[in-house]
């Protein structure tokens, strides 16, 4: 403490220290009458009532105070000195679909200051295909395509191996993909121990997004065994097996469900590496996981907190050492929440969201990009949200504070709460049999359905708020250009370099990829990789190996997809549809205020009218007020607008509204006429004047606003 501060004893004594009572009542006088706890307190999607104000005393029975850094199960993270070892990885996604335009922004990125690649791959490539295999839509789209050797070759000329890190997204593909990735490493001559990243496989998550598995999940866990093996024996840096929550972020999971989702998927695959051999400890640190972020900065810090005190109890309960219990975090800022219409707001979300990942202790992060629900981003867009990471590292000094959120009271309380739910939820995944059979039952899609369809009411009544979307919409808004590549001539082209280049392989190398593949199909655990990347290396294709590893199998069972929501897509159909509407007509649907006396008496309730309706397309004509019904009815009519919302105060209501009504009415006998404000006990004297309608804070902003497109013929 200041010196200065301890000798003057009268600044301590003029703010002496309140009690809990004393400030519930100071709140209770403020709040004159209105009910605490529906003010007050809040309930999150998660079921957490959160409290208004916490103070010290939460941590009384809280593990927080007695924890440390690097050291008693992991809650203020997995290594004492933090980011100040080692800061975390800046891996942005790229998502382009050939190896040449993929290499060039690779480059020119890392050296802008990525220091990790973060692969996602096309859905062909995923599916184990060759780019003459798949369908127009499924290569080089949204990631990366690749089928061969030359096709990495190209995608990483230029960038050394022992310098970044490697992380990609395979699904259920990861073997043959983890094959290829090897036999590049051996064609670089590179010693594979010296090399950092990921590999992805992840089976479960790929089916909960798809609904479907390309074999057997039985199978499918062999292939991850064998290639957590091949890591584990020859590649330690590089974890084979991906956790990924984003599929059920994006279905609109809270925090705890997604947590919760986390832990089954990934004790599924610890007891499959199990059963096929591989020690706890080499298991558990074959496993990194993904989560999404989302807008709740508190919450999303909490979450990720919480990740690793409850991983590091179920590696614990498998009898795993402490550095196993260690868990390895990427986050993504999610989709859920991002929009189309407005983009810009984007940048600010992945900042907050960034922020709370960075705050919370991950090891590496992608941001983003502002424009990536609706084009393939471009070099500012890129640049945009790989400098947000280095300005929290080098501006922020984020990367000189250990844990910065530990000993919050909030904060604490909050990870407490959500460990304790999201174990819950955990156990109840595996009373049902664990991560598959509680997507095979439903379980899973219908309680996440739930918890979508609660968010998206409190979003549709505007409780949970999308800036430039349910609220403070920009009605002059220029649409950003969805610029999108042509997909079918990216198959065309990548489907003729592939099969140029296989045709181009001589004869004694066909005996050889034939020999490859056929000690591959013989299904030899112990040569599969060798044989693999021998495959490869002679010039076999990632379709030739991928059908070889799984030519005798059949495909499992299909199950219900999970949904992929954004939560704005509905008010963007709206926004489309009134766009499109304006096009044809010569101006967009409109919405005519009848502004009641003077700018003070209507201005609140014109403002609240015209964010209300702005939020679905709607021109708000939002003329001075009215000191006659003659007037607002001149004005109406040389407007040709097909609703009217009268403004003002309640007491103007009270003596005005049944004269402006009855001449609204009497020249346009049709008309809508809505009021702006809750009418109470005088609704039933309203009606009668002629109100067909009203709105008000608690409105469901979204139907009324589709309700009245479908009146004027616009839906």
């Amino acid at each position: 403490m200041n010196k200065d501060i301890k000798k003057d004893s009268k600044l301590l004594t003029e703010f002496p220290p309140t009690t809990a009572e004393e400030w519930r009542e100071a709140a209770d006088q403020l709040l004159k009458g209105a009910p605490f706890d529906k003010v007050m307190r809040r309930r999150t999607p998660e079921g957490i009532l959160l409290e208004p104000i916490f103070r010290k005393e939460v941590l009384n029975d809280l593990p927080a105070s007695e924890t440390r850094p690097g050291f008693d199960g992991f809650l203020r993270g997995t290594h004492a000195a933090g980011y100040q070892a080692k800061a975390w990885e800046i891996a942005q996604e790229m998502p382009y679909g050939t190896p040449q335009e993929f290499n060039a922004v690779a480059l020119k990125d890392l050296m802008g200051g990525q220091n990790a690649l973060n692969i996602i791959l096309d859905i062909a490539t995923l599916k184990g295909l060759d780019p003459a295999d798949g369908l127009v839509g499924e290569v080089s789209a949204c990631g990366l395509s690749i089928a061969s050797l030359q096709d990495l070759q190209v995608a990483f000329k230029g960038i050394e191996p022992e310098a970044v890190s490697f992380h990609f997204r395979s699904g259920w593909a990861g073997l043959a993909i983890g094959g290829l990735f090897f036999t590049w490493l051996d064609y670089e001559g590179v010693d594979m121990r010296s090399v950092q990243g990921s590999l992805g496989m992840d089976p479960i998550g790929t089916q909960a997004a798809s609904g479907k598995l390309p074999r057997s999940l039985s199978k499918l866990m062999d292939e991850l065994s064998i290639l957590a093996k091949s890591c584990a024996a020859a590649a330690p840096g590089i974890r084979s097996v991906g956790v990924t929550t984003v599929p059920y972020h994006q279905a609109g999971a809270s925090a705890v469900e997604e947590l919760g989702i986390g832990l089954a998927t990934g004790v599924a695959y610890l007891e499959a590496m199990l059963e096929r051999g591989l020690s706890i400890d080499a298991a558990a640190k074959q496993i990194r996981f993904s989560f999404a972020i989302g807008p709740d900065f508190f919450m999303e810090m909490a979450k990720l907190r919480a990740a690793r005190v409850l991983w590091a109890q179920v590696v614990a309960s498998f009898g795993g050492s402490e550095e196993a219990q260690k868990i390895n975090l990427h986050a993504r800022t999610g989709f859920y929440n991002k929009t189309k219409q407005d983009p810009y707001v984007n940048m600010l979300r992945t900042t907050t969201e960034a922020l709370s990942a960075v705050i919370a202790g991950v090891d590496s992060l992608c941001v983003g990009n502002f424009d990536e629900v609706f084009r393939v981003p471009g070099e500012f867009s890129r640049r945009i949200s790989r400098n947000s990471q280095i300005i929290l590292q080098e501006e922020c000094e984020l990367t000189s504070v250990v844990d910065p959120a530990g000993g919050s009271w909030a904060v604490e309380w909050l990870t407490n709460q959500i460990c304790e739910k999201a174990w819950s939820f955990f156990q109840e995944i595996e009373t049902m049999g664990g991560m598959s059979a509680a997507l095979k039952g439903g379980f899973i899609a219908d309680r996440l359905y739930v918890t979508a369809k609660g968010k998206e009411e409190l979003f549709n009544c505007r409780r949970m708020r999308l800036i430039g979307t349910n609220v403070y919409p920009n009605a002059e808004e220029k649409s950003l250009e969805e610029d999108l590549p042509d997909y079918a001539a990216l198959r065309d082209e990548r489907a003729l370099r592939v099969q140029t280049a296989r045709a181009a392989i001589s004869t004694e190398a066909e005996h050889l990829i034939e020999e490859a593949l056929t000690r591959i199909n013989q299904r030899d655990a112990a040569d599969l990789m060798p044989s693999i990347v021998k495959a490869y290396g002679y010039g076999a294709t990632l379709g030739e190996v991928t059908h070889a590893i799984r030519d005798s199998d059949a495909a499992a069972e299909v199950i219900r997809p999970l949904s992929s929501r954004r939560l704005a897509d509905k008010y963007e159909q709206m926004r489309q549809a009134s766009a499109e509407f304006a096009e044809v007509n010569g101006q967009a649907p409109m919405i005519f205020l009848c502004n009641l006396g003077p700018l003070r008496r209507h201005k609140a309730r014109a403002d609240f009218t015209r964010g209300f309706f702005e939020a679905g397309g709607f021109q708000v004509i939002s003329p001075k007020g009215f000191e006659t019904p003659s007037e607002a009815v001149d004005a109406l009519e040389a407007s040709a607008a097909g609703i009217v919302v009268v403004c003002g105060t309640d007491a103007d209501y009270v003596e005005q509204f049944g004269a402006y009504a009855a001449a609204i009415k009497a020249e346009f006998p049709n008309i809508q006429i809505v009021l702006a404000g809750f009418p109470g006990e005088n609704e039933a004297k309203y009606r009668a004047e002629g109100m067909d309608d009203y709105i008000f804070v608690k409105s469901n902003n979204y139907q009324v606003n589709r309700s009245y497109l479908e009146a004027l013929n616009v839906l």
